[in-house]
């Protein structure tokens, strides 16, 4: 029997709740107990909350999933965007079958409404509950309004464009705002990029009220389902910059792996010849090692903060002249073009790590 962990469903970020209500949660969930996995138990249909492919990654799971009486099966997204995959499911003993994947004894649990599936990329669902909605109403009252949380604003634009603003920071990023139904139910979607309103998904939440002032919504929060309630606050300002306030990736739910993107030798090569085409030579003594620079280039081809590590020869950290650093700094962000570090065919979030080697004072190799 072939035991699998997770169907790859995609994605968006964790969203933060009240201190307190949260540690509560988290208590009450841990002290519950697992429950006997029945067929009665199971049958119904489940909404998408989180998918954890770490500790500290956790999106959104925009799909729902029906066990049906009858032995069938389906798993499709709420937005639609895929043909939903049939079969049939079974419950023998401890181990459910969904189609023709087997999980062991284990790696499915029941607590409450949450359905949990899997160890190594968890998925975890909640009993849906249909609230009817009129789609149309619930856009007319957010679209070119203002609507806040206790740590987001929400700044919803008539043609679907909406800038998440942290109350806290004031920063923002830009995205799409969709609307979706199933079973009568309306799905607040906030999905994609400044340039790209299909993208993945950040915020997945089911509207279960609307009411003056306030529409309370039922999402995710890590692996964990959770209220949330939008808070309305003013008219959005014509001309109101929607726009994020700093660099943002193109995908929503992306952690930085530096070093898994291979730069070709000829890109190696070619930004090995910028560099030193460009650097001047800093006098300074012991200007001898080796600099990381990492970084995030966006499916546009916007380079992210560089992030710099200073070794000695004998690579034991240390750190350079400031001089040395603030230069190469510059050339980077202003010699190497975007298309060095992106595949033509595909348009994609990368993670870059460069190493350059310095000796006294001269760069003898990129790598």
């Amino acid at each position: 029997m072939k035991t699998v962990q997770t169907d790859g469903l995609r994605i968006s970020q964790r969203r933060p709740v009240r201190v307190f209500l949260g540690i509560w949660g988290l208590l009450l969930a841990y002290l519950a107990p697992a429950q006997p996995l029945t067929r009665e138990a199971l049958t119904g249909r489940w909404i998408g909350v989180a998918i954890e492919y770490d500790l500290d990654r956790v999106c959104p799971l925009v799909a729902y999933m029906d066990l049906r009486p009858d032995s069938t099966w389906q798993l499709g997204r709420l937005d639609n965007t895929d043909e939903p995959r049939t079969g049939t499911w079974a419950l023998t003993g401890p181990v459910l079958r969904l189609d023709t994947t087997h999980y062991a004894p284990g790696l499915v649990t029941l607590q409450g409404n949450q359905l949990r599936i899997g160890q190594v990329v968890p998925l975890t669902f909640r009993r849906f509950r249909a609230v009817t909605m009129d789609k149309q109403v619930v856009w007319q009252r957010l679209a070119g309004q203002v609507w806040q949380s206790d740590r987001v604003e929400y700044l919803f634009a008539a043609d679907g464009r909406v800038g998440l603003r942290n109350r806290q920071t004031r920063t923002q990023t830009a995205h799409y705002a969709q609307l979706t139904e199933l079973d009568g139910s309306v799905f607040l979607l906030i999905r994609g990029s400044a340039g790209q309103q299909s993208g993945d998904v950040r915020e997945c939440w089911q509207v279960v009220s609307n009411e003056v002032g306030t529409i309370r919504l039922v999402g995710s929060s890590g692996p964990d389902s959770c209220h949330e309630t939008l808070r309305w606050v003013r008219a959005l300002g014509s001309g109101e910059p929607l726009g994020p306030t700093g660099f943002q990736t193109c995908a929503n739910c992306m952690r930085a792996n530096f070093g898994m993107f291979s730069v070709n030798p000829a890109s190696l090569r070619k930004t090995t010849a910028l560099l030193r085409q460009q650097y001047k030579p800093v006098d300074v003594p012991d200007a001898t090692g080796l600099i990381r620079v990492s970084f995030v280039q966006n499916c546009q081809g916007e380079r992210g903060p560089l992030q710099f590590q200073e070794y000695s020869a004998d690579y034991k950290r240390r750190l350079f002249d400031k001089r040395i650093t603030d230069q190469l700094r510059m050339l980077i962000n202003s010699q190497l073009p975007g298309s060095l570090f992106s595949d033509p065919d595909r348009q994609y979030d990368i993670d870059v790590s460069l190493t350059i080697r310095l000796s006294n004072g001269q760069i003898t190799d990129v790598f």
